[in-house]
C-alpha cells in the first residue's frame, strides 16, 4: 500500500512538517519539499519563486484572508494622481477583489502562508537581472546631504518640490511648514525599506526645476486637475542630515505660478509630457539648468534628482540611456511616483538632458506584511523603462 502524506504546522516555526502513515507508524519524510532544514530555506524558496508568479501568490495569500483591505492596500495611491495610475489603480483592484471570491488553490496547500510571503517577498524584492541598474537592481537614491561633487550639489539647487497651497502651514519664526506624514506609517511599508522612516509630504507632490529664473519646468501631467492657483513651488525641501529633514523653508523660498507658458501632453501620440510655469517673481540663490548644445545618444550615463514618492530631495546616478524617440527617451532611472517632473542630467557634462515623465504603473507591492518597491525588469510584471522627455522639445522657448 503507497504511504499517505499528511502536512502537519508546527506552531512554534509556523512550518507544515511532512510525515508518512505507513499503517502502523508515523515517520518524518525528509524527501518532502517542505521539510526543510535550515540551511536550505533559502534554496526552497528561490524554488518556490521560480515556480510560481507574484500573481498566483497574491491570489493563494487572499484567499487565505492574510491579505491587507483595498483601502489600506491602495493607500499610496495619491502621491501623483494621474489618469494613468488611476487606470492602473483600478485594474488591480478589480484583479483583488475577483481573488477574494476563490477558494485556496490545492496544488499550494502543502506549503504554509509563511513561505508563501515568502516567496512573494523574494519575487518582488530579489530578483536579479545582470547589467540592469537601480531599482532594476540597486537601489543608486541618495540623500542631497551624501552628494558631495559640488556640480551635481549645484544642479539640485535648482529643483522644487510642487505642492498644494493647503498642505503649506505657518511653522516657526515666520517660516512655512510643508504638511508631512511618515513615510513608513503612510503607506504602510515593511520596516527597512529605504528612507522608511523619513517624512513625505501629506499631499500631492511633483517635482519641477528652473529653466530661466522665473519659469519652472515640469511634467504637463502634474498640472492635470489642478489650477495654478491651487499650486505652490517651494525649494529646499531635503534632509539636512541623516536624521533631521528640511520641512520648514522662509517664505521666500515658496513661489506661485501665475500663468502656463506651455503645456504639451500627447498621451496617445508622441507620448510627449512637458510644461512651462512662469512664477510671480524672479527666483533668487537658485542656479538654472545648463542644456546642451547636442542631442543626446543612446548608452549616455544620466542622473534625476527630485521627490520621489514626495520624500525629501534625492539624487540617483548609475542610470544609461537605453533607448531614443523623437521625443523621448529611456533610461533604467531609479524614478518613482513623485519623480515626474524631475530633471534629468547627463553624468559626464551635468547639463540638462531631459524631464522624468513615466515610470512602470507598479511602484511598489504587496507582500502579505506591507508594501516594498519593486525591482524591475520583473518576469512577471509588464515593466517599461522609465521615459523622459527631450530637452530639446522645449528648450526653444526657455531662451
Amino acid at each position: 500500500m503507497k504511504p499517505q502524506i499528511t502536512h502537519r504546522c508546527n506552531p512554534q516555526t509556523k512550518r507544515f512538517l511532512a510525515t508518512e502513515d505507513t499503517g502502523d507508524t508515523e515517520k518524518k519524510n525528509y524527501s518532502s519539499p517542505i521539510f526543510l532544514k535550515e540551511e536550505d530555506k533559502m534554496t526552497h524558496q528561490i524554488k518556490l519563486a521560480q515556480e510560481c508568479t507574484v500573481e498566483e501568490l497574491d491570489k493563494e495569500l487572499i484567499a487565505r484572508g492574510v491579505q491587507k483591505s483595498a483601502g489600506q492596500r491602495f493607500k499610496f495611491k495619491y502621491i501623483e494622481i494621474t489618469r494613468d495610475r488611476e487606470d492602473m489603480i483600478a485594474e488591480v483592484k478589480k484583479f483583488y477583489e475577483a481573488a477574494q471570491s476563490l477558494p485556496p488553490n490545492p496544488a499550494l496547500a502543502h506549503l504554509s502562508t509563511w513561505e508563501l510571503a515568502k516567496a512573494l517577498m523574494f519575487k518582488t524584492r530579489t530578483y536579479r537581472v545582470e547589467g540592469s541598474k537601480g531599482v532594476w537592481d540597486l537601489d543608486n537614491r541618495k540623500d542631497y546631504y551624501q552628494v558631495e561633487d559640488e556640480q551635481i550639489k549645484k544642479n539640485a539647487d535648482c529643483v522644487a518640490a510642487i505642492c498644494m497651497k493647503n498642505d503649506l502651514v505657518a511653522g516657526d519664526n515666520g517660516y512655512i511648514k510643508l504638511k508631512t506624514r511618515n513615510f513608513w506609517k503612510a503607506l504602510n511599508l515593511c520596516k527597512g525599506e529605504p528612507f522608511y522612516d523619513q517624512p513625505i509630504a501629506a499631499g500631492r507632490l511633483c517635482t519641477g526645476f528652473l529653466v530661466k529664473k522665473d519659469v519652472i519646468a515640469t511634467a504637463a501631467h502634474c498640472l492635470y486637475g489642478f489650477g495654478l492657483s491651487q499650486m505652490r513651488f517651494l525649494f529646499g525641501f531635503k534632509m539636512l542630515d541623516s536624521s533631521k529633514p528640511a520641512t520648514q523653508v522662509p517664505k521666500n523660498e515658496i513661489y506661485q505660478g501665475i500663468k502656463v507658458l506651455k503645456n504639451v501632453h500627447n498621451r496617445k501620440g508622441d507620448k510627449s509630457d512637458w510644461a512651462l510655469v512662469k512664477l510671480d517673481r524672479k527666483v533668487e540663490g537658485h542656479p538654472v539648468v545648463k542644456f546642451p548644445g547636442t542631442e543626446i545618444i543612446c548608452g549616455q550615463p544620466v542622473y534625476v534628482i527630485g521627490h520621489p514618492c514626495g520624500l525629501p530631495l534625492k539624487y540617483a546616478d548609475g542610470a544609461n540611456v537605453q533607448t531614443v524617440e523623437n521625443v523621448f527617451f529611456s533610461a533604467d532611472l531609479d524614478v518613482f511616483s513623485g519623480n515626474s517632473g524631475s530633471p534629468v542630467f547627463s553624468d559626464d557634462t551635468h547639463e540638462l538632458v531631459g524631464i522624468a515623465v513615466r515610470g512602470d504603473t507598479r511602484d511598489f507591492r504587496w507582500t502579505g506584511k506591507g508594501w516594498m518597491y519593486i525591482k524591475y525588469p520583473h518576469p512577471d510584471f509588464k515593466s517599461k523603462l522609465p521615459q523622459c522627455t527631450k530637452f530639446s522639445e522645449f528648450s526653444a522657448y526657455c531662451g
